[in-house]
């Protein structure tokens, strides 16, 4: 069954309650089939307005749309979409649509939240500047103003002399992000984590991010669907480019997760390669100088958590809800045997799934990670101390190869320490 709705239907229209709700209904219809008529396929097709044809092309009706920044849609490429939609297998409702100009606008600039009472029921946090809203369609919008000159995880956290915000504090501000409304709540698991694209503060300029989490409810717990978003207006252009950096899935519960036990990590034996090596390979500076020293065994790298860093951010007494050094320190062993065994260093490009099972990085005890080189080419990881209680896991960590080639010398020390049995 294929009944042709409206955007009216969709977002509603001034003026047409009537036609808005009539076409609400076809699509209700619709998406009453799943239940009663399994077995039948319903499609609701919500039309923007034709071009060339029908009512809305009519009089003065396109200079309204084009003043209200409503794409029409011309025939040529609406007709065939009712047979596309039918191919692929489409089911519910589908928004066929350019520009929705108002349609989209909100009815107020902050959503409707008080933006005061939010940002004084917010926890301190390193990533969480300033609550600008709750939208419709964009959910929980926070922006932050970072400046590479102040914060040691951008000035320690340079490539080719530009600093790049760590995939670890954008991990960070999601998290940030998805308990900022619900300080009582804690982050159990973030999920499906996407690096797709560096956020670069050029010519060591400030730069605000913008992290938008929607919610949902699922089970007795919270769904928070983030991403982080940069900004920037190039030379020659009067329109900002948006792009979308990271995004993830946090979930939230009213109990921390409770630590598990693991295996204590072995002693280092063999090859071992320290700091002084490591960070001939690896660009970043003293903050994010995590690795002591690495060795191999049972079929895993270990990577030893180093003492005594300077500060990850300003200010040092407020605390990270994502322990980022830890997994940092995770993702650089992981590299190191990507490094030793394909010959090139690899940016982070997608966690399936993180735990962190202690909401601060410890100041005493000894850390290490555990590195598990999958088959499929992924990575498992923990981070663990000496007893083997285990503050952070990582499952399918994989990263994105850059073309640059490493010096053979520099390789050398690495590929026998990847190597070794």
């Amino acid at each position: 069954a294929v009944v042709f709705s409206s955007i009216a239907g969709r977002f509603g229209n001034a003026g047409q309650t009537d036609y808005s709700s009539a076409n609400d209904l076809l699509c209700k219809c619709m998406s009453n089939l799943r239940r009663t008529r399994p077995g039948t396929r319903g499609i609701a097709i919500d039309w923007t307005a034709w071009a060339g044809i029908g009512m809305a092309a009519r009089g003065s009706i396109p200079e309204i749309m084009k003043a209200a920044g409503i794409d029409m849609l011309p025939p040529e490429a609406g007709i065939p979409i009712v047979r596309r939609e039918l191919t692929r297998g489409s089911r519910g409702e589908v928004v066929i649509a350019g520009s929705l100009g108002i349609m989209q606008e909100e009815f107020d600039p902050s959503g409707g939240l008080d933006t005061d009472a939010a940002a004084k029921l917010a926890a301190p946090a390193i990533l969480t500047g300033k609550i600008t809203g709750m939208g419709l369609y964009s959910g929980l919008t926070v922006e932050t103003r970072l400046d590479p000159r102040e914060q040691p995880f951008l000035f320690d956290h340079q490539i080719a002399g530009t600093p790049v915000l760590p995939g670890v504090m954008g991990i960070e501000a999601m998290a940030e992000a998805a308990r900022a409304l619900f300080p009582g709540q804690h982050p159990v698991a973030i999920e499906q984590v996407e690096f797709a694209a560096p956020f670069k503060f050029y010519r060591n300029e400030p730069r605000t991010v913008t992290v938008q989490t929607r919610f949902r409810e699922d089970g007795d717990g919270l769904l928070a669907h983030c991403q982080l978003i940069g900004a920037r207006t190039l030379h020659g252009s009067d329109q900002p480019q948006v792009t979308t950096h990271f995004t993830a899935r946090v979930r939230l519960a009213t109990s921390a997760p409770e630590a598990p036990q693991g295996p204590v990590p072995p002693k280092a034996r063999g090859a071992i390669m320290p700091a002084e090596a490591i960070y001939r390979l690896y660009f970043h500076g003293p903050a994010y100088q995590v690795l002591a020293r690495a060795w191999r065994a049972n079929g895993q790298l270990i990577g030893q958590f180093a003492k005594g860093l300077p500060p990850n951010h300003l200010p040092v007494e407020t605390p990270a809800i994502a322990a980022p050094r830890l997994i940092e320190l995770c993702f650089q062993t992981a590299g190191l045997w990507e490094m030793g065994r394909d010959g090139k260093m690899g940016l982070p490009y997608r966690i399936e799934r993180l735990q962190i099972f202690r909401n601060r990085e410890p100041a005493r005890a000894k850390l290490h990670a555990m590195v598990t080189p999958q088959a499929d080419g992924s990575f498992d990881a923990s981070v663990v101390d000496s007893r083997g209680q285990v503050y952070v896991a990582l499952q399918g960590y994989r990263t994105m190869a850059l073309p640059e080639t490493i010096a053979p010398e520099l390789l050398e020390p690495l590929s026998k320490l990847v190597m070794e049995g």
